[in-house]
């Protein structure tokens, strides 16, 4: 299987979910910040117009594929590859390695309202989920330092986000090295969908995503052919 896929010009990491935790683990033991950010159709389409999006890819340590309409090709597109994605493996995993390492989280958002979902989600998933704190970009009033300070004054292993695009990226490039933990891990919407609630309309959705990203690929190809004459 393809470990690495390139879209739009972006690299992204295809690994197993076994792999993917053998990366969470070795990122949880460790002093320096790791960056996980899920990508989506949606995100690499964004980052056509961002910049920010594409330089904080690229700097991730991990990328997770959060579609598995990315996957592309029947090389990448394995049964297995593609229920791990729609049943989101990887993120409940997550969920049992934090609470078995006892390690500390901190919830980041865009509105306090999110954030309260976030807590009943992975709360609601165990109770031995330590939530050490939380934030919502609302709150901050323009000043993100006071995010900034507020995650390394409660010293979390990892920051939880569920910031959107383009603001999680440009935060984590502009503060990743004032932050104070292991692992930042971007969310992507939808995050707390049950693999038995997908069903329903999940192939209108697809169809959908399958054709963005077609016409952006096929107008990316074209201008780099364009610029090699």
């Amino acid at each position: 299987m393809v470990k690495k896929i390139e879209v739009l010009g972006i690299s992204i990491d295809n690994y197993t979910v076994r792999e993917a935790l053998l990366q969470l683990d070795t990122f949880l033991s460790s002093s320096a910040l790791n960056i996980i950010e899920t990508v989506t159709v949606e995100k690499i389409l964004l980052s056509e117009t961002n910049p920010s999006i594409r330089d904080c890819l690229r700097q991730a340590d991990l990328t997770l594929i959060g579609d598995k309409e990315l996957l592309g090709g029947k090389e990448q597109a394995s049964v297995q590859r593609i229920r791990e994605i729609r049943n989101n493996e990887f993120l409940y995993e997550m969920i049992r390695r934090v609470v078995r390492n006892q390690k500390r989280v901190f919830l980041l958002a865009m509105t306090r309202a999110e954030v309260d979902k976030m807590q009943d989600f992975f709360q609601g998933e165990s109770e031995r989920f330590k939530i050490e704190g939380s934030y919502a970009l609302e709150e901050c009033g323009g000043d993100l330092d006071a995010i900034v300070n507020e995650i390394n004054s409660t010293t979390p292993d990892m920051v939880i986000s569920a910031m959107t695009s383009p603001y999680e990226e440009e935060f984590i490039l502009e503060h990743k090295d004032k932050l104070s933990l292991s692992i930042w891990l971007g969310l992507c919407p939808g995050y707390n969908r049950k693999p038995e609630g997908i069903a329903i309309g999940s192939h209108v959705k697809s169809l959908a995503l399958r054709g963005k990203l077609y016409h952006a690929v096929q107008k990316y190809e074209k201008e780099s052919q364009e610029k090699k004459k």
